[in-house]
C-alpha cells in the first residue's frame, strides 16, 4: 500500500477557516503527474501543491486544480512554505528561498510579524494585454451597469497567470456581484485567461487599500476566496494605472474572501521603474488546519 502525507493549509490568514485553503504535499518525490492530478481532484480545493527536489532552486513546486495543472498559485505557495517552515525544512539562518515553478524560478521571503511567520513571494514580471473587449462586455460578465466601472480600461494582466482585471467604483457593487459564470468561462477560454478579478478601492477594514474577488469557472473555481496571483495582477494594474499615488514603490494591503465567509489579508508590494511596474510581491501568513495520510491500494482510477 502506498501512502502520501498531505496537509490542508489556510493561506493569507492567521486564523483557522479563514483565507484560502490549499492542499500541500511537502514530500511528493515519486508521484507522477497522473497521481498528483488525482490527489488534487480528491482534495477538491482550488489548488493542491506538490513539493519535490529541484536542481535550479531550493524546491520545485507544482500546482494542480481539481482538473488541470497551472503554472503558479499564490496561496498554495504561501501554504507550501508555511508547511515547510512548520516541518523545520527551511534553514533558520536564511530569510530568502527559491521555488522552481512553471512560471520560472521565483523567490519566497520569510519574515516575522511578532512571532508569526509571513511568507512573501516574488511573482513573475508583470505583463499587460488588451483583449480588445469593450467596457460594456466587461460589465456584462459581472452583470453590472457600465457606469459602475472605474474610468480606466479593464485589462488582462499576468504576474504568473493571466487574469482579466476590472475596477469598480464602490464596495457595495463589489459585495452584491452576481457574475455570469457561463459567460466568464467562455470569455476566459477565448482569451487565454484563468478568470476575472474585480476590485475596488473602498474597503471594509481599516488599513486595507483594496477589496477584491476572483472568479475562475474555467478552471472549476467559481470564486477563489483569497487569490495570490489575482492579487498580484490587481496590484500591477493599480500601479500601472496610478490608481494609488506613489513614486518608486509602495506596500498595499488587500482584503478578500468576505463574501464567501473566508476573510483574508494579502500584502502586495509594488516596484516601479521608468514609469512601468517591474516587480510585484505578494505575501501573507498561513495556518495548518488538517494533516493526514492518503492511501493508495491497488490501481488508482
Amino acid at each position: 500500500m502506498e501512502t502520501v502525507r498531505i496537509k490542508q493549509v489556510d493561506a493569507f490568514t492567521e486564523m483557522p477557516f479563514g483565507g484560502n485553503p490549499a492542499g500541500v504535499v511537502t514530500v511528493a518525490d515519486g508521484l507522477d503527474e497522473g497521481r498528483m492530478q488525482k490527489i488534487a481532484r480528491e482534495m477538491n480545493l482550488s489548488e493542491t501543491a506538490f513539493v519535490t527536489p529541484s536542481e535550479k532552486a531550493d524546491f520545485r513546486v507544482r500546482f494542480f486544480t481539481p482538473n488541470s495543472e497551472v503554472d503558479l498559485c499564490g496561496h498554495a505557495t504561501i501554504g507550501s512554505f508555511a508547511a515547510l517552515h512548520e516541518e523545520g525544512r527551511l534553514d533558520a539562518a536564511r530569510s530568502v528561498f527559491t521555488q522552481e515553478t512553471k512560471a520560472g524560478v521565483l523567490e519566497v521571503e520569510r519574515s516575522f510579524r511578532g512571532e508569526v511567520p509571513v511568507f512573501t513571494m516574488t511573482q513573475a514580471k508583470p505583463r499587460f494585454r488588451d483583449t480588445g473587449s469593450s467596457r460594456e462586455e466587461a460589465a456584462r460578465l459581472l452583470r453590472v451597469d457600465p457606469s459602475m466601472l472605474l474610468d480606466v480600461p479593464p485589462m488582462a494582466v499576468s504576474t504568473g497567470l493571466w487574469w482579466y482585471v476590472i475596477g469598480l467604483k464602490s464596495l457595495s457593487a463589489m459585495q452584491s456581484l452576481a457574475p455570469d459564470m457561463g459567460a466568464i468561462r467562455d470569455f476566459s477560454e477565448r482569451h487565454g485567461l484563468i478568470g476575472l478579478v474585480p476590485f475596488c478601492l473602498e474597503t471594509l477594514e481599516k488599513g486595507a487599500n483594496a477589496h477584491m474577488r476572483a472568479f475562475a469557472p474555467f478552471v472549476a473555481i467559481d470564486e477563489d476566496p483569497v487569490c495570490g496571483t489575482g492579487n498580484g495582477s490587481m496590484g500591477a494594474y493599480i500601479g500601472q494605472y496610478r490608481l494609488v499615488d506613489f513614486d518608486d514603490g509602495v506596500d498595499l494591503v488587500s482584503e478578500a474572501g468576505f463574501e464567501v465567509k473566508r476573510p483574508g489579508r494579502v500584502f502586495v508590494s509594488l516596484r516601479r521603474e521608468d514609469g512601468s511596474i517591474v516587480r510585484v510581491k505578494v505575501g501573507g501568513s498561513a495556518v495548518t488546519v488538517l494533516e493526514g495520510t492518503m492511501r493508495f491500494q491497488g490501481e488508482v482510477c
